[in-house]
C-alpha cells in the first residue's frame, strides 16, 4: 500500500513539473500563495501568510488622529487636504461617547463610542469642510476638499 501512494506522489510530482516546464510562453507557473501552501506542512501556517494575515492594512489617504479628554479637543482647527469622493479615515481616542457635525454638502454626522474607535468619511463636495465636536463646539479640522 505505501508503494502504491509513493508512486501516485512521485507520478504527481513529475507531471506537475512537466506542466510548468515547457517553453511554451502560456505556460503559468504557481502563485506565490499556492507555492506557500504548498511548501507547508499541512498543520502549519507558513510565516509570511500567518503575518501578513494578523497585520493591520493601513490606509492609503489621509487619516485624522482625535482625542477627546473632558473638554479638550485635539486637533483643534487643523487643516488637513482631502481629495472628493475619498476616505478619511478618522482615529479616535476618547474619555466619552459623543458626535462630530461634518458641515460638507449635504452635512453629516459621525457617531463614536467611549474608546478607540476608527470611522470613515467620505466628502463628495469640493470646498472646505468643518468638523465640529457637538459636545464642545470646537472645530476639530477643516478639510480642504479639491
Amino acid at each position: 500500500m505505501r508503494l502504491a501512494t509513493r508512486l501516485a506522489a512521485a507520478t504527481l510530482a513529475a507531471s506537475t513539473l512537466t506542466g510548468c516546464a515547457g517553453s511554451d510562453d502560456t505556460a503559468t507557473s504557481p502563485t506565490p500563495a499556492t507555492a506557500s501552501a504548498t511548501s507547508a506542512k499541512p498543520d502549519q501556517t507558513p510565516d509570511a501568510t500567518r503575518s501578513a494575515a494578523s497585520a493591520p492594512v493601513e490606509p492609503d489617504g489621509p487619516t485624522l488622529q482625535i482625542t477627546l479628554d473632558g473638554d479638550r479637543v485635539a486637533p483643534n482647527g487643523q487643516r488637513l487636504d482631502v481629495p472628493v469622493g475619498e476616505p478619511l479615515l478618522l482615529r479616535f481616542t476618547t474619555d466619552r461617547a459623543g458626535e462630530l457635525h461634518v458641515h460638507s454638502k449635504p452635512e453629516q454626522v459621525v457617531d463614536f463610542p467611549t474608546g478607540k474607535s476608527t470611522q470613515e468619511l467620505v466628502i463628495e463636495t469640493p470646498g472646505v469642510v468643518e468638523i465640529e465636536d457637538h459636545a464642545t463646539g470646537v472645530v476639530v479640522a477643516q478639510l480642504e476638499v479639491s
